[in-house]
């Protein structure tokens, strides 16, 4: 089977139009019908939007500072898992109600397994997408009623917010919990950490200053010892700086003073004396009383009672005993301190072993506060953060409910049973063609059988007789058997073959009436023709004369040829019928007169047709075609078989038969082949 062309399918959607135009009417009727009894659908959507987080700024391994990536596309699909879970779909169904609704469960079952029903009808019909190149989300609820679409998108969108801020609130309330645990943990331990601390302290004498504050940083107190160690340092210094200051005042001066000079003097040593017990009292508040400065005051004031004392029993001695008194009592004063000050350096001393275990307990306590502060701000700002009731998605339009279904769609579904009812019945129509394979255009002569077409006769009208069409040579019958004679020429460099034989595969293909047709136009051109009915099972061609001789007598008698042969109303054209006869026709046919009888006719006249049996069943054709100089094939359109021709041109040529080419019958005119298309001659192959 050779492979179609445009053309050939072309031809068969013509051929087959009926079965096509009938599928697809089918088709249509089917798409409407089902459009009708399928229950509208609605769907309704909310439209949501992801809201990208507050930019944080975060640190490098190279200590640069950047702002962290946001990545939209993997928190928007995040956020469609979400919408998309069955903790959602739970929720929204709890929430509606929807184990009463008979659209989401059955009657039967628990209300566990109902709800379950619910669950898994309410995610069937939602759908959960993105809006492309966006953070936008789409949540479309699909049902028969369109409140209800509307209702569910609705809360679907409200129960998805819902459940991030609450996912939001039991994350801050673990974590403050969590937190709430640590500090208590941790409380604890600088509360322990302390106490050693402390004990530790009182154990070993060792007493710190408050911690200082330099430049906004805060420093940790030195040990009572070590600060009166400095003190001490400072105080000794400066009785040293007046001793000497004291000593040289004393041997420096030699002159004596006057009584009024005296007077002086004493009153400077007790204003100087009130002084420095003013200062004395207003420390000793504060200080011990073996604190340096304390001790370095009161040398000074015994210096000064010795030296007051001195003047009352000298009374004149004058200026030099003051001098002499200010002299020993700062004399007295740094022989106090350097004693204090050697005993403290060996209390320091013993102290800085000690404070190793001591700094080591302090930081500890350091360490245990730092933590305990830091986790008391975080846990302040989780509880901040927990209170307030935000999240990053937001409703942007609230689902409406739809003012018209969208499915069915009626024109969408007749469109596709059309165009799906005219695919069946372009596909039946090749199934069709291919399965049956019979002869039905001239394309099919030249490419299934690989002969010319001769001539192609339309199909004559029901209620016209073929003898009428055939008389009128206006007809479209009479035209294209005027085109099949013009055709006729072609088949022999010197014009029409001499004897031409018609055959056809089986009776009824209208081989007789070609036979008749022929011989009648080529008689018409004024040459004298013998039309001779070979058909001896089926005659067409009756005979006028009471004799009944014919083909069959000439076969089984001497007869002459000239007495079978009868004249016709057809000027130039006589015939030669079958005659009566008895016995097998195909014993009469391999007759050595039959050869003989071809041959007389031959030289009287000038063209011979002769009327053949069919080929398949029978073995008279072939017979026949052997003696003739050309066979022409008569193949009724859309009935013989393209197997049945093929093998009736084998066993022609098997006989000797030159098959010259094929006579088209029966073709109907609104198979789209006009008038042009009979005038297709030889040699358009």
């Amino acid at each position: 089977m050779r492979g179609l062309e445009i053309n050939d399918l072309a031809r068969i959607l013509m051929e087959r139009r009926y079965i096509i135009l009938g599928t697809a009417l089918l088709g249509l009727l089917a798409g409407i019908a089902l459009s009708l009894v399928l229950t509208p659908l609605y769907r309704s959507t909310a439209l949501l939007e992801l809201n990208p987080p507050s930019s944080q700024v975060i640190e490098n391994a190279s200590g640069q500072e950047r702002q962290a990536a946001f990545n939209a596309q993997e928190a928007v699909a995040t956020q469609l898992g979400l919408l998309r879970s069955e903790s959602l779909a739970r929720r929204v169904a709890q929430e509606l109600n929807l184990v009463s609704n008979p659209a989401f469960t059955s009657t039967e079952g628990t209300r566990q397994q109902k709800l379950d029903q619910a669950v898994a009808t309410l995610q069937q019909n939602t759908l959960v997408e993105g809006v492309r190149d966006s953070t936008l989300m789409q949540v479309t609820y699909v049902s028969a009623d369109p409140q209800l679409a509307a209702r569910v998108a609705n809360a679907l969108a409200e129960g998805f917010i819902a459940s991030a801020l609450e996912r939001r609130y039991d994350s801050s309330s673990y974590a403050r919990e969590f937190l709430s645990n640590q500090l208590a943990a941790t409380r604890k331990a600088l509360e322990d950490s302390e106490r050693s601390l402390n004990s530790y302290a009182l154990s070993t004498g060792i007493v710190r200053t408050p911690e200082r504050i330099t430049n906004g940083v805060a420093t940790e107190g030195a040990s009572l010892a070590a600060m009166n160690l400095e003190a001490l340092n400072t105080a000794l210094n400066e009785a040293r700086v007046r001793r000497v200051n004291a000593e040289q005042a004393f041997r420096n001066n030699a002159s004596s003073a006057s009584s009024a000079s005296n007077s002086a003097s004493m009153a400077s040593l007790r204003e100087q004396r009130a002084l420095l017990q003013a200062q004395y009292a207003e420390k000793s508040r504060t200080f011990k009383d073996d604190y340096p400065e304390l001790v370095e005051l009161r040398a000074r004031i015994s210096g000064l009672d010795r030296a007051i004392a001195s003047a009352r029993g000298e009374g004149a001695s004058g200026q030099r005993a003051e001098l002499q008194a200010e002299f020993r009592a700062a004399q007295d004063a740094e022989n106090q301190l350097s004693a204090q000050l050697a005993q403290l350096k060996s209390e320091v001393q013993n102290e800085r072993g000690t404070s190793i275990q001591y700094n080591i307990l302090k930081r500890e306590v350091d360490q245990n506060r730092q933590i305990y502060d830091a986790l008391l701000q975080r846990y302040k700002e989780i509880g901040v953060a927990g209170g307030i009731g935000q999240t990053n998605v937001s409703i942007v339009d609230r689902a409406e409910p739809p003012q018209r279904p969208f499915r069915p769609n009626v024109p969408l579904n007749a469109t596709l049973g059309l165009l799906g009812g005219l695919a069946l019945g372009i596909a039946l129509g090749v199934i069709a063609h291919l399965m049956l394979d019979n002869i039905v255009t001239p394309a099919d002569v030249r490419s299934k059988l690989g002969l010319p077409v001769l001539g192609v006769i339309p199909q004559v009208e029901d209620d016209m007789p073929l003898v009428d069409a055939l008389a009128d040579r206006k007809s479209a019958v009479s035209e294209a058997y005027y085109a099949l004679r013009s055709s006729l020429q072609f088949l022999d460099d010197s014009g029409m073959p001499r004897v031409l034989l018609l055959t056809s595969t089986s009776p009824g293909e209208g081989k007789s009436t070609s036979a008749f047709a022929i011989a009648t136009n080529v008689a018409r051109s004024g040459q004298n023709v013998l039309l001779i009915d070979a058909d001896l099972r089926k005659p067409t061609f009756r005979s006028s004369q009471q004799s009944n001789r014919g083909l069959a007598t000439l076969l089984t008698s001497g007869d002459p040829v000239q007495s079978a042969i009868e004249n016709t109303s057809v000027e130039g054209l006589q015939l030669l019928p079958v005659g009566r006869f008895t016995g097998s026709a195909a014993e009469l046919l391999t007759s050595p007169r039959l050869a003989g009888i071809i041959q007389e006719v031959r030289g009287q006249y000038d063209a011979v047709v002769i009327d053949g049996p069919p080929v398949l069943g029978f073995a008279d054709a072939p017979l026949v075609g052997a003696l003739a100089d050309k066979t022409i094939l008569v193949v009724q359109a859309r009935n013989a078989r393209t197997a049945n021709v093929n093998e009736m041109i084998r066993r022609l040529r098997a006989s000797g038969s030159d098959v010259a080419g094929v006579v088209l019958t029966k073709v109907r005119g609104g198979m789209g082949y006009g008038y042009n298309y009979y005038s297709y001659s030889y040699g358009e192959d």
